[in-house]
């Protein structure tokens, strides 16, 4: 068998995400929010009164997972949930004042955490890179 672990795309890109996560976590943590809670907050404020189906496939997350996450960021009054009148069995979210808010003051610390990510690249890399990663999603 010859496989080497450290040239494993897969791993190498985990490697880097949970990297990612575990930096960023550390910025946006005195916010009470977790880097999977930013992401939902900042669809739904980006997407007001997107439906929990356009929800998921816009973060990648599972419906029951995202039902839960959902769940607690409505107790924290930060997402409203509403039925749509065009369909009753459709939920759309929307954003409050508080996660409006809360986006406002996350957005430039996710700015932050992509230009640190990338702080050794050139501008062409960084095209590159984005082009990279979006070209090798699509051949999974």
């Amino acid at each position: 068998m010859k496989f080497d672990m450290d040239s494993s795309f897969g791993y190498l890109i985990n490697r880097l995400s949970i990297a990612n996560k575990n930096s960023f976590n550390k910025l946006i943590k005195p916010y009470g929010v977790s880097p999977e809670q930013w992401t939902v907050l900042f669809r739904v404020v980006e997407k007001n009164g997107i439906t929990q189906k356009e929800l998921s496939d816009s973060t990648y997350k599972d419906q029951g997972n995202l039902t839960r996450m959902i769940d607690k960021l409505v107790e924290r009054g930060y997402l409203l949930r509403d039925s749509d009148e065009n369909d009753r069995r459709s939920v759309k979210l929307f954003a409050t004042h508080s996660s409006k808010q809360l986006v406002q003051k996350i957005a430039p610390l996710s700015t932050q955490q992509n230009e640190k990510l990338s702080s050794t690249f050139s501008e062409e890399e960084k095209e590159k890179f984005i082009e990279l990663l979006n070209k090798a999603y699509l051949n999974v």
